[in-house]
């Protein structure tokens, strides 16, 4: 029964799917570049700390689950094509 609902997917959330996981995806970066950069005078890094490691962990891991199940839709799902007169 849930495959059947994935063969059903609208191109257009499909598209946010990816624009979901693409988001999440740029947070995690942002929040690891910022690890480094704000402590760009000196050799410390503070992907160690909590207010740095925590938002990590969840982002990387919610980045991760998510990129996975894209992979395991786009071999299941087959997007139904949007009518043109709509």
């Amino acid at each position: 029964m849930r495959l059947e609902r994935l063969h059903k997917l609208k191109r257009n959330q499909l598209s946010w799917l990816v624009f979901l996981i693409q988001g999440i995806g740029a947070t995690a970066y942002a929040v690891f570049i910022a690890s480094y950069a704000l402590a760009l005078p000196s050799n410390q890094v503070l992907h160690g700390e909590p207010n740095f490691r925590i938002p990590l962990s969840i982002f990387g891991g919610l980045f991760i689950l998510l990129t996975v199940t894209a992979l395991v839709i786009s071999f299941i799902a087959k997007p139904k094509e949007q009518s043109e007169h709509t």
